[in-house]
C-alpha cells in the first residue's frame, strides 16, 4: 500500500510583493511549495515565479500551477485541482489585485472574494486544514483611534474599494472556514515596506523608495543648503508602515504554530512613531535641510512650489493614509510571536536607515560598491 506524498504548502500570489517573500521563507525552511500563479505578459507562471525568487531558492522543493483565482475554478484543470486537493495540506493566500479604484470591478470581487472561497471549499473536501488569509489592517477604513484585531465590520467607511473588499474577503472566508472546519487565520499588515518588485502590488514601498531617492538628489544637489519642501500630512498622527522581512517570517511561523483557531493578527510596528519623527529620522540620514510636514487636513497648501507640486503627485492616493491618525493594536501577536521567541517589528532609527540604504543602493549593488556611505 503506497503512502501519502508529504504534504504542501499552497501559495497563492507567489509573484506579488508579500507572497514572494513568504515563498523564500518556507523554502528555506524544508518546507514543499507549490505556487499558484498568472500568465501575464506573454509569461508563463513558471517564468514569472522563477523571475521573483530568483537563483537563492530551492528548487528542488517548489511547484508552480497556473491559475486565476479570478477566473470559475481557479482557470485550474480538474486533474490539478483534485491533485492539489490531494497533497495541500496549508494555503497561504498572498493575492489579490491592490489598485485602489480596479478598472474591471467583476474581476476584482472575484480575484479577493469569490475565487478564494471557492478553492478553500474545494481542497477542504481532502487535506486542508489551514488557510492564511493576507489581508492589511486598513479595513478598519477611515475609522481613527486604536483598532482592535477582534473587530471586522463595524459599519466603518472606507478610503477605497481595495479597503471594502479586503474586509468582505476576512468575512466570507472566514466563514467558509467555519462551514468546512478548516483553520483560518487573518493576517493584516499595515504598509508593508522593503526591497521589493517595482508592481502596484509594492507600491506603498516603492512610493517612499522614491521619495527617498529624490530627497537624497536633492541633498546632493544642495550641498548643505535649505530646501525648502511642505509635505501635506498629519505630523502627529502615526507613521503605519512595517517591514517586509517581519511581514514574512511572521505570517510562516504563525501559519505553521500550534494555536488556537480562528485568530487575526495585525502585523504592525506597535508603537509607531509620529510621521514627523519619521521625517525627521530620513531627512537626518540623508543630509538634507527644510523639509517640514503641515497638516493637510487643516487646509490645501498655499502657492505650491514646482517641488511641492511634484511630491504631491508622487503621494498620490497615499496622501488619505497620511493624514489617517489610527493606532493597530497587536496584542494577541505579540502575545504569539513571544511564545515563538520573536521580537516585534521596530521602527527605529537603525531600520529607517537600513531601509534607506536598501532604497539608494539595494542589496546587489551594495555588494558591488561596498557598504553604503554613513554620516
Amino acid at each position: 500500500m503506497s503512502s501519502s506524498p508529504a504534504p504542501r504548502v499552497l501559495v497563492l500570489g507567489a509573484t506579488g510583493f508579500i507572497g514572494r517573500a513568504v515563498v523564500r521563507r518556507l523554502l528555506a525552511g524544508g518546507e514543499l511549495v507549490t505556487a499558484l500563479a498568472r500568465a501575464r505578459d506573454g509569461r508563463s507562471a513558471a517564468t514569472r515565479v522563477g523571475a521573483a525568487l530568483g537563483t537563492s531558492v530551492d528548487r528542488g522543493k517548489l511547484e508552480v500551477v497556473e491559475g486565476d483565482l479570478a477566473e470559475p475554478e481557479g482557470g485550474l484543470s480538474h486533474a490539478t485541482r483534485a491533485r492539489l486537493r490531494h497533497d495541500v495540506a496549508t494555503v497561504i493566500n498572498c493575492a489579490g489585485e491592490t489598485a485602489f479604484d480596479p478598472e474591471y470591478p467583476e474581476r476584482f470581487q472575484a480575484g479577493h472574494v469569490d475565487g478564494p472561497v471557492s478553492l478553500l471549499e474545494y481542497l477542504a473536501r481532502g487535506r486542508l486544514s489551514t488557510w492564511a488569509h493576507v489581508s492589511t489592517a486598513y479595513v478598519c477604513g477611515r475609522r481613527t483611534g486604536v483598532a482592535l484585531e477582534t473587530e471586522g465590520d463595524v459599519g466603518q467607511e472606507f478610503h477605497n474599494p481595495y479597503e471594502r473588499v479586503k474586509l468582505e474577503a476576512e468575512t466570507a472566508v472566514g466563514a467558509a472556514g467555519v462551514r468546512q472546519n478548516v483553520d483560518v487565520r487573518i493576517f493584516r499588515p499595515s504598509a508593508v515596506v522593503g526591497r521589493g518588485p517595482d508592481t502596484f502590488g509594492g507600491a506603498p514601498s516603492t512610493v517612499l523608495f522614491r521619495f527617498i531617492r529624490m530627497a537624497a538628489a536633492l541633498a546632493r544637489q544642495a550641498a548643505g543648503a535649505k530646501v525648502s519642501l511642505r509635505i501635506e500630512a498629519a505630523p502627529r498622527a502615526r507613521f503605519n508602515v512595517v517591514p517586509l522581512g517581519y511581514v514574512a517570517r511572521s505570517i510562516v511561523r504563525l501559519t505553521r504554530c500550534r494555536l488556537s483557531t480562528r485568530q487575526t493578527f495585525h502585523l504592525v510596528v506597535s508603537d509607531a512613531p509620529r510621521q514627523a519623527s519619521t521625517l525627521d529620522m530620513l531627512t537626518e540620514r540623508l543630509g538634507v535641510r527644510g523639509f517640514t510636514l503641515v497638516d493637510g487636513r487643516m487646509a490645501a497648501l498655499t502657492n505650491p512650489s514646482a517641488l511641492e507640486r511634484r511630491v504631491r503627485l508622487l503621494l498620490g492616493r497615499y496622501r488619505d493614509y497620511l493624514s489617517h491618525e489610527v493606532r493597530f493594536d497587536d496584542t494577541n501577536t505579540r502575545r504569539a510571536l513571544n511564545r515563538l521567541g520573536l521580537a516585534p517589528a521596530t521602527w527605529r532609527p537603525s531600520d529607517v536607515h537600513h531601509l534607506i540604504d536598501q532604497a539608494l543602493w539595494g542589496q546587489d549593488a551594495r555588494a558591488r560598491r561596498g557598504p553604503a556611505p554613513s554620516r
